[in-house]
């Protein structure tokens, strides 16, 4: 080559992606423990209608499951970037095994009142940021810059077969074998995640984090909120995620008035997940940098509009709704990791992701929280205020979010 030759870059493939040490392993613990997490918010909430006959118990139940680990992010996210990934992650999978096991045996006992259900549920949550955010930041940690994107759909695939298979898997194995089915498969999905887990390589500390890790969470806490685009991110997708909390509820008691059944529920929960994984492969394969703010809103609008097939009184328009609200959810997705991971410093990933990530889907439990009281007026009423809540999150990130990198 003379001097006045360039090198030619070399374009990102999902075929180099796959290539990269580890990657196929943390891919398919993720797609594992996600399917289980999918399999046991979907369980819960049927478990929780069918047993005690209440919407209200059930949403409080999907509250408790998610919340209490949200509160303690920025814990787990200083304990992440201090003592690592994989070993936090895999705690984590090990207490959730654990905890719908003790479920299991006391509701086959007919000794799980309701009081009984929220503490477990309350047990169970307080590590669930460890995976969650452990997951997030482990991608960008072993991807290299150039494949983010690519990472980030792959990623956003995962997620994608979670919602076909959790959902599926769920209210089919409830429909033949009873409400705790579910809860039993997702016990077997964590545990098979957590050892395959085992031989994905850490990734190296990028950042020296201080035994003081209540001094970090702080720190962390305090970097996401100095950060307009993360601070920005999260207040969008936390508004537009109450929307979508209400709908998880919303959408066993809009079924059942319609004569579905747990199978019904399952089915179109899954067909939102298998509409996200085309689009988030395109959307992977689309360059979004400085694009980023503009798709997040676009398809945070189209999911909002979507949610309100669920006024029709036909299970098909409804699954056809659903579907395009998950395939919009799969594609914004994509652009908010990427986003995330390009103004958000390399050393602060555990902290700052954990963070973010919980704020972002702190709006999932709360939704599902209210949809109880929401729903004792009317669905029509319940579904509207879904709706509306989603597009004001998605014209929050449109507005608010910096179109480019500035000091904060």
């Amino acid at each position: 080559m003379t001097t006045g030759q360039g090198v030619v870059a070399v374009p990102a493939t999902y075929r180099q992606l796959l290539r990269v040490p580890g990657f196929r392993q943390l891919l398919l613990s993720s797609l594992l423990t996600r399917t289980a997490a999918q399999m046991l918010t979907v369980g819960l909430v049927l478990f929780a209608l069918q047993r005690y006959h209440s919407p209200s118990v059930a949403g409080v139940s999907l509250f408790l499951l998610i919340f209490p680990g949200l509160l303690l992010a920025p814990v787990a996210g200083a304990l992440l970037d201090r003592h690592g990934r994989k070993r936090l992650m895999t705690f984590d999978f090990l207490v959730a095994a654990v905890t719908m096991t003790v479920i299991v045996i006391l509701a086959s006992a007919n000794h799980l009142p309701v009081w009984g259900l929220f503490v477990l549920l309350v047990c169970g949550s307080v590590t669930s940021t460890l995976s969650i955010a452990g997951a997030r930041s482990f991608f960008p940690l072993l991807v290299p810059r150039d494949l983010w994107d690519r990472g980030n759909a792959a990623d956003s695939v995962c997620y994608g077969v979670a919602n076909i298979a959790g959902p599926a898997l769920a209210g089919g194995l409830i429909a033949v074998f009873g409400s705790l089915a579910a809860l039993v498969g997702a016990t077997v999905g964590f545990l098979v995640g957590a050892a395959v887990l085992q031989a994905v390589p850490e990734p190296a500390h990028v950042a020296e984090v201080s035994g003081r890790i209540l001094v970090e969470a702080w720190r962390g806490l305090r970097y996401v909120v100095g950060n307009p685009t993360l601070r920005w991110i999260a207040i969008g997708f936390s508004t537009l995620n109450v929307g979508w909390g209400m709908v998880i509820v919303s959408l066993p008691v809009i079924v059942f008035s319609l004569h579905g059944n747990a199978a019904v529920v399952g089915s179109i929960l899954a067909l939102a997940g298998a509409a996200g994984i085309p689009a988030a492969l395109v959307a992977g394969r689309i360059r979004t940098e400085g694009r980023e703010r503009e798709s997040m809103s676009i398809f945070g609008a189209v999911m909002g509009v979507a949610v309100l097939a669920l006024l029709l009184p036909s299970l098909v328009l409804i699954a056809v709704g659903i579907a395009i609200a998950g395939g919009a959810d799969a594609a914004s997705s994509v652009s908010a990791f990427s986003l995330r991971q390009r103004r958000t410093a390399r050393a602060w990933f555990g902290r700052a992701f954990a963070v973010a990530m919980a704020l972002n889907f702190s709006g999932v439990p709360i939704g599902s929280a209210l949809a109880g009281p929401v729903l004792g007026v009317s669905t029509t009423f319940a579904v509207l205020v879904a709706a509306g809540l989603t597009l004001v999150g998605s014209a929050v990130i449109q507005l608010k979010v910096p179109a480019s990198a500035a000091p904060s």
